[in-house]
């Protein structure tokens, strides 16, 4: 099933409903990048919202937990692992939780009373999963529910274990080349171990295809890649997951690393990546998203797409090519002001120090052009430029606090804001986020940087500066 293209009618959805739904995701401020809706195994529509394309890997989150099950899927289908077999047996130099077996990790009903991924996250020289077994689990395995990427990690860790491989090895030959997809990116500790339940990155028409296997029970092209019991394991309900306030969507029950949904079930990732797949229909929605409240994103799919399916039809003959493309979306731009010219005179060519920041940037110039405005950034490595358009985006790279890659794809834009400051625009297109710079020349206390992240999800990358003007 190689997803070819065919018309919404074709495959028995209104195209006034997918536009509906996608008016929707831009009127509800839900900060979708890319969506891909599916049925009867092609492709309905599709389309990204400048300046995210298709080509570009996105930031998967804990949709990384449904591969990392699907390993383990297949390594129990191999004799490698057992599903209810006592982890102890996998780690036994480490500390043991009596009765705890890997279809707990599976539920994320270790025994823990909290995650401890960001212990992980903190220590990162340390074993993690040494670390996970000497941590307290105080509960009988099997009957508290804890959201835990720490124990997809002991997973992953576990099929490293006994397949000698890593995880994105083990899959490769497995998964990813039927698939017709080179290994995709995972971030690793200082192991070598796959992060397991977050840091893969996939596009938005790979998720598609995620969705796709996991609706024809791991079923592609004629072979079985993952085993169809597994499968129906996995997307069944395991577990009740009282975890998250106050969306329904978020309680309905867990199953191997995936959720149960209002209409079917889903791989879900942070921000809103989702492969939403619903059997009684044929059809798979994705979205690759940059959301504060998902689960909204649920919401409108029901609302909106849903109503638009017609329900028991059968498919089509031959796919005519002729998918809705949903064009003419874009991010949500900037408000710039009009140019000051005087200021731009005044600030073109200047230097500033800065003191320690999550970025490590040193020193910080800019340079004004017709239609751009270019930002040299002085760090330890040397001198690194971002240019950014004035009327549009422009491609580049730059470096991320959030990332492990040294280098990440982003695109820029550059204007004053009404109240003065001169605002650089960075959207990091293999992420959720927006990073906004604003530069304040003239401040009431001298020169000053600020810089925040866009969806706002607590995170420790914020910088305010004050700047020191150099000569």
């Amino acid at each position: 099933m190689a997803m070819e293209l065919s018309s919404p009618e074709s495959l028995g959805i209104d195209p006034a409903a997918i536009t509906r739904f996608a008016d929707a995701l831009d009127a509800g401020k839900h900060g979708v990048h890319g969506l891909v809706i599916a049925r009867h195994g092609r492709v309905a529509a599709e389309g990204w919202w400048h300046p995210y394309r298709p080509e570009d890997p996105h930031m998967m989150f804990s949709v990384s937990k449904t591969f990392t099950s699907l390993a383990v899927g297949l390594a129990i289908s191999e004799g490698l692992l057992a599903l209810d077999e006592p982890t102890h047996a996998v780690f036994p130099e480490l500390r043991e939780i009596p009765g705890q077996t890997i279809r707990h990790l599976l539920t994320m009903t270790t025994g823990h009373p909290d995650d401890l991924w960001g212990v992980f996250m903190a220590l990162p020289e340390r074993d993690w999963a040494e670390l996970f077994f000497e941590s307290p689990a105080p509960y009988p395995p099997g009957e508290h529910y804890v959201y835990s990427t720490a124990s997809t990690y002991a997973l992953a860790a576990a099929v490293t274990r006994r397949t000698g491989v890593s995880v994105s090895e083990y899959l490769t030959s497995r998964l990813f080349q039927p698939l017709g997809w080179e290994t995709p990116f995972w971030e690793r500790d200082a192991r070598g171990i796959e992060h397991g339940g977050t840091g893969l990155k996939l596009t938005t028409r790979q998720l598609a295809q995620l969705g796709q296997l996991l609706l024809q029970r791991g079923e592609w092209e004629g072979r079985q890649l993952v085993p169809a019991e597994w499968v129906d394991q996995a997307s069944s309900w395991q577990t009740r997951n009282p975890w998250f306030e106050p969306s329904i969507e978020s309680r309905l029950g867990y199953g191997f690393q995936l959720w149960r949904s209002s209409h079917g079930f889903r791989a879900d990732g942070m921000c809103g990546q989702f492969a939403v797949v619903i059997p009684e229909l044929d059809l798979v929605v994705t979205t690759t998203s940059g959301s504060s409240d998902a689960n909204q994103i649920l919401t409108t799919i029901w609302r909106e797409l849903l109503p638009g399916v017609t329900p028991g039809h059968e498919g089509a003959g031959e796919p005519d090519g002729r998918a809705l493309a949903l064009e003419g979306r874009a991010v949500p731009e900037p408000t710039p002001a009009e140019p000051d010219a005087a200021a731009e005179a005044s600030l073109d060519g200047r230097t500033f120090a800065l003191q320690g920041n999550p970025s490590g940037i040193e020193r910080l110039a800019v340079r004004f052009a017709p239609d751009s405005v270019a930002f040299d950034f002085t760090t330890k490595a040397g001198v690194a430029s971002l240019v950014a358009g004035r009327r549009d985006w422009v491609y580049g790279q730059t470096s991320s606090p959030l990332e492990s890659l040294p280098i990440v794809p982003c695109a820029a834009r550059a204007s004053w804001a009404h109240d003065g400051a001169l605002e650089l625009h960075v959207q990091l297109i293999g992420t959720p986020f927006r990073w906004v710079w604003r530069l304040i020349a003239d401040g009431p206390e001298g020169p000053q940087l600020t810089a925040r992240f866009t969806p706002d999800l607590g995170l420790t990358s914020h910088t305010d500066l004050l700047l020191t003007p150099v000569d």
